[in-house]
């Protein structure tokens, strides 16, 4: 008998210790990976110079962040998420309300582009070519609003949407100083996280859609946060109207995947959810993560995934090239290592019988045309991209200039060169011509361009 579990012990610690080689395939780059069931860690592998106090880029994952502070200024301040954006924001054009733009359908015209040359894509312009110079939620209210759908009825991911509402939370607050400390003592203090990095753009607004740098146990945190449906240490950091909104499906997703669009997923408040979507998406999307998954998903293979229900944690971060990272593939291996101990995890397929329904294909409503007048941009656009993520990565995260020189030039087809000065700002020439100049502020506010 001691034999047998001897033999399935060693098995266990093989899976677990091959979980990373398990998911990798060309591209993909994972720094940290973390398992955590039952508040105990089965799995956890540091890479690529990474650990437990290196600081790592958020993307989007910053997303679900910048919903969590409205819905508690919400309740602070005293106004509704029903409220309309322009009362707040007044050079706001649309009838969108704060609750239709916390759930992306704004009906502002955003593109969200970013792979190949996407010089032409409203969330590169937003933050590295038009909105670096203006301030991003400037670029975002510049932008036309569709009119083939209403406000709130239809789902299309947008950066553009969640800085529109650090804006608004600005305006909210109404006190410079305030404001700059607010994430912190609404949301990062009452985690206990010590070393957090939210950047700014040049109207020292947040960039609430994709620069938070934090350590992996603070990343856990808010994956243990999402499970313990808002609570840390016994006190309730997310509102609980908003833990309930986070976990209900968005009204425009399901409209969205009527149509047919491929685009679509189970999206709620800033974060996305595994609940089949409709009568025509009967599965959810990920069929070996429990169903009452949470996930948060970020550019480059970020990832947090939350299940209440299971009281698991999965926690990627990475810096993948293109689209190489296969979630499902990573969702599958847990599976399988969770099954060792525990042969009662249930998950998505287990639940819902996993039933694909008939889907009719339709065009993407992002578009990947390039634009052509836009092209004279793309110098500047290599020069400001590397200026600003070398900066961030050499100073917030402390990787070294080679480390932080492959990272960026996962993204840019061409590198410009890169020179560090004293005074901690970086400039970028592309060959001939202008350049490109980042500066480090401080611990608490990172880097920003600034020309």
């Amino acid at each position: 008998m001691k034999s047998i579990f001897l033999i399935f012990f060693l098995i266990s610690l093989m899976s677990r210790a091959d979980l990373i080689d398990q998911i990798q395939s060309p591209g993909v780059n994972t720094d940290i990976l973390i398992v955590k069931k039952n508040e105990k860690i089965i799995y956890q592998k540091y890479q690529r110079g990474y650990s437990e106090s290196t600081p790592h880029l958020s993307w989007s994952m910053a997303k679900t962040i910048t919903g969590i502070l409205i819905a508690k200024a919400s309740l602070e301040y005293k106004f509704s998420l029903n409220d309309q954006v322009s009362k707040f924001i007044p050079d706001f054009k649309g009838t969108a309300k704060i609750i239709d733009v916390i759930q992306m359908s704004s009906n502002i015209d955003f593109t969200e582009q970013y792979f190949g040359l996407p010089v032409s894509s409203d969330v590169v312009k937003m933050l590295y070519l038009q909105g670096a110079q203006s301030g991003v939620s400037e670029y975002v209210k510049s932008l036309p609003l569709r009119h083939d759908f209403l406000p709130g009825d239809h789902f299309y991911y947008s950066s553009g949407d969640t800085n529109l509402l650090m804006e608004l939370l600005k305006k909210v607050i109404n006190d410079d100083l305030k404001y700059e400390n607010y994430p912190w003592t609404h949301f990062f203090d009452l985690l206990n996280m010590k070393n957090v990095t939210f950047e700014r753009d040049q109207k020292n607004i947040f960039i609430g859609s994709s620069y938070v740098y934090m350590t992996a146990p603070d990343y856990l945190k808010i994956g243990e946060l999402l499970i313990k449906n808002g609570k840390y240490n016994h006190q309730q950091v997310i509102p609980e109207f908003y833990m309930a909104l986070m976990q209900s499906l968005a009204p425009g997703v399901k409209l969205t995947v009527l149509e047919g669009t491929p685009s679509a997923r189970a999206y709620s408040a800033q974060i996305t959810t595994n609940l089949p979507i409709s009568e025509r998406r009967l599965n959810s999307e990920h069929a070996d993560l429990p169903a009452d998954s949470l996930l948060m998903l970020g550019h480059q293979g970020q990832l947090i995934a939350a299940s209440p229900k299971e009281q698991l944690i999965i926690l990627r971060l990475a810096c993948d090239s293109g689209k190489s990272f296969k979630r499902d593939l990573l969702f599958d291996q847990v599976k399988k290592i969770i099954h060792q101990s525990e042969p009662e995890y249930k998950t998505a397929k287990d639940e819902n019988k996993f039933t694909v329904a008939e889907s009719k294909p339709a065009p993407s409503l992002i578009s990947t045309k390039l634009i052509l007048t836009d092209l004279v941009n793309l110098p500047k656009l290599i020069r400001n991209y590397t200026a600003k993520e070398f900066c961030s990565c050499h100073f917030i995260t402390g990787r070294s200039v080679d480390e932080c020189k492959y990272d960026v030039s996962l993204t840019m087809p061409v590198m410009p060169e890169i020179d560090i000065l004293p005074d901690k700002k970086i400039k970028t020439k592309f060959f001939i011509g202008d350049t490109a100049t980042a500066e480090y502020t401080n611990e608490k506010f990172g880097c920003r361009l600034i020309n």
